[in-house]
């Protein structure tokens, strides 16, 4: 369980070159099945997924025997630390021109149609044109995401790194959260606590809503002031080493509106009656269908609006979907998942509740570990 370890203490070096290699020699195979001579890397989830680098507005060019990652002064050092092994592209001109430079000849090259801009690919035709070279800029679309959606034993461990810290901090805070604070601090406090046991950041701005702020699934908390005899969402998570975790619990404080005891149970139960189903070979729609049917007996089938879960890692929305479109997709090992349903009513509130699963051979593992019984969950009396 995640609540065993340790909370992160300090930074985690960079992936080894021997834990990449796997990573670029699936890249490699689905690019010869495409008949690709290169393929053109600017998510920066993807950059460091693939060389261990993560610094900002570069990009990463893979071929059959070099991995080159073009990028600006202000990264030189960082790139050399973190990514020893590719090949480093100091740019001193526009970032078209260098990538243009780099694929020279290249006759296939395909690119992540899901984050290249048009206004990248634009440019780096133009260079090539006036470079006199006649290379293919190939759309791609969802390869990345899908190599992505595997995790190894580098990237599960980083994730559980991320749970722990997520975990702590929350235990930390809810402790002391009272009537008269508002939602505001409460999500600054999340965040300092997390920071303070090695997080490089929040995995997404905390969502803390308050009353019937809590109907409303990404609401922005601000000045509103948490009070007695009302309920009270928390959605938070860590940065950790690059990988981010994702929960969600619900406190009802003092005496609240009784449909919240009642839209309380049956989330609790529909998020327990997924896990329990979750195995490999189960398609999103399928997981999605496990709380989905329990929500809508008991009458709230239309207050349930977003997917039960969705994947986490380098980013915090990732594959797969357990989503009720997700028809084809079918969960396997070592995917890490959200399971997340809720019930939001407007004008009363909404009770969200959300851990952290990983996809096992023979079914799943939960990686979180808070509480979220009824009985805790009551516990803020206000």
């Amino acid at each position: 369980m995640a609540g065993s370890r340790s909370p992160a203490k300090t930074k985690s070096p960079s992936p080894r070159a021997d834990a990449l290699e796997p990573r670029l020699t699936l890249l490699r195979d689905r690019m010869a099945a495409l008949d690709l001579d290169a393929y053109l890397l600017t998510h920066a989830a993807d950059i460091a997924y693939l060389t261990g680098f993560s610094g900002h507005d570069s990009a990463a060019i893979v071929t059959a025997r070099r991995v080159t990652v073009v990028t600006d002064a202000r990264y030189s050092e960082e790139l050399a630390t973190d990514a020893p092994q590719a090949k480093a592209v100091i740019r001193k001109d526009a970032m078209t021109e260098a990538l243009a430079a780099v694929l020279g000849s290249a006759a296939r090259v395909g690119f992540e149609s899901n984050f290249v801009t048009f206004g990248t690919i634009d440019g780096i035709r133009a260079s090539l044109k006036k470079r006199r070279k006649a290379g293919k800029l190939v759309p791609i679309a969802d390869l990345m995401l899908k190599l992505r959606a595997v995790k190894d034993a580098g990237e599960v461990a980083a994730i559980g790194r991320a749970i722990d810290v997520a975990q702590s901090a929350f235990t930390k805070v809810v402790n002391k959260i009272r009537p008269g604070m508002t939602e505001g601090a409460v999500a600054g406090q999340l965040i300092l606590e997390m920071r303070s046991r090695g997080a490089t950041d929040a995995a997404f701005q905390p969502i803390v809503a308050a009353g019937a702020h809590g109907s409303l699934p990404h609401y922005r908390p601000d000045a509103t002031v948490i009070t007695a005899n009302a309920p009270l969402l928390i959605d938070w998570g860590a940065i950790v080493d690059g990988y981010r975790s994702d929960l969600t619990r619900t406190l009802l404080i003092g005496k609240v509106h009784r449909k919240m005891e009642e839209i309380y149970r049956v989330t609790l139960d529909a998020n327990l009656a997924a896990i329990a189903r979750l195995k490999p070979g189960m398609t999103g729609k399928q997981a999605d269908a496990v709380a989905r049917k329990l929500i809508t007996k008991a009458g709230y089938g239309k207050q349930f609006g977003h997917g039960l879960g969705h994947g986490i890692g380098r980013d915090i929305h990732e594959e797969p979907r357990l989503h009720y479109s997700r028809e084809k997709e079918t969960l396997v090992p070592g995917m890490i998942v959200t399971v997340e349903p809720g019930i939001y009513l407007p004008g009363i509130g909404g009770v969200r509740i959300e851990d952290d699963v990983r996809i096992t051979d023979t079914g799943c593992e939960v990686l979180t570990s808070l509480d979220k019984s009824l009985q805790w969950a009551k516990t803020f009396v206000g």
